[in-house]
């Protein structure tokens, strides 16, 4: 069963999406996130974060998690945040010092502005409410929100 503000975290087959994986030294390169029964919201380049229909990544081999600690309340108010940041931009920006981040196994500072990629827009989200789902991490991967001990493994759908 989906919940609203499971999150949908993707093993890719673009380029890019390779590309991420190969970075991030993980199996996922994409997140997004559930906002009612048909629909996501996720942040792509080349796009502005907004809605998608679930069915886009049924049969993707993408895994769906759910946080089992989040009362109803909670999940309404991340839908509520996610929402809020429709048809903000892609920072791209902030992709780049991922991959400094990676490559280079160093972090430097980094101002926050409306900007989000798909993994940050989600773990943002959670934080509104009081769950943070990397606490030692305020830049997370698609990868590194997958290994949140905050996180259950649901099904592959």
């Amino acid at each position: 069963m989906l919940l609203l503000a499971d999150l949908i975290i993707v093993r890719g087959h673009s380029v890019i999406d390779s590309l991420i994986e190969d970075i991030s030294r993980s199996k996922y390169s994409h997140v997004a996130g559930i906002v009612n029964d048909t629909q996501i919201i996720e942040a792509e380049g080349f796009k502005k974060i907004s809605y998608a229909s679930l069915s886009k990544y049924l049969n993707q081999n993408c895994d769906l998690f759910t946080c089992d600690i989040l009362t109803s309340q909670q999940r309404n108010d991340i839908v509520k945040y996610v929402t809020d940041q429709l048809h903000c931009r892609y920072d791209y920006l902030l992709l780049l010092w991922e991959m400094v981040r990676f490559e280079f196994h160093c972090q430097f500072p980094y101002v926050e502005h409306k900007k989000f990629i798909c993994s940050t827009l989600w773990a943002d989200a959670y934080r509104s409410v009081g769950v943070d789902l990397t606490p030692t991490l305020r830049y997370p991967s698609p990868g590194e929100l997958a290994q949140s001990k905050l996180l259950r493994k649901v099904c592959t759908l």
